[in-house]
C-alpha cells in the first residue's frame, strides 16, 4: 500500500507516472522488494527487466531453485498484461506450489508508467512468505 501511495502522489493528476519520475532513495525501505520492467516485448516469456530487487532474487532462488518450473512463477506475472490494458495499478495476493514447504504466498503491486496513456514499464513491489 505504500508503494501505491508513492505512485499516486508521483502522478499528480496524470494518469500515471514516467519511469523519471521513480526515485529509489524515496523507496529505500521497500527498494529491495520492487521490479522494474520495460513492457516493450511483454507478450515473451522472458520480459525485460531493468531492476530486480536483492528481496526477490534471493526469495525466488530459494523458491525456484530445482523445485519450480517457470510455469509455477507464472502465476507472478499474469497480471502484467491486465496492467498494460488498463492503465491502472494491479494488487494482488495468491500462491503458488513449494515443493519443500507446500506453498509460497505472495502479495504484489503492480503499478503502469508512462506518459499519457501509453504504459512503458512497470513498477512492482512483491513480498513472499
Amino acid at each position: 500500500l505504500r508503494l501505491l501511495s508513492y505512485w499516486e502522489r508521483l502522478r499528480a493528476g496524470r494518469p500515471m507516472p514516467d519511469e523519471n519520475d521513480i526515485d529509489p532513495a524515496d523507496l529505500d525501505d521497500l527498494w529491495d522488494c520492487c521490479f522494474l520492467l520495460h513492457i516493450k516485448n511483454i507478450g515473451k516469456p522472458d520480459y525485460n527487466y531493468t531492476y530486480l530487487g536483492e528481496h526477490i532474487t534471493r526469495s525466488l532462488a530459494t523458491s525456484v531453485s530445482g523445485a519450480h518450473t517457470p510455469e509455477q512463477v507464472r502465476h507472478l506475472t499474469k497480471a502484467y498484461v491486465q496492467v498494460v490494458q488498463t492503465c491502472k495499478p494491479v494488487v494482488e495476493e495468491g500462491e503458488f506450489p513449494h515443493i519443500e514447504s507446500g506453498t509460497v504466498k505472495y502479495r504484489q503491486c503492480l503499478l503502469p508508467l508512462g506518459q499519457g496513456s501509453e504504459v512503458l514499464a512497470i513498477l512492482g513491489g512483491v513480498r513472499f512468505k
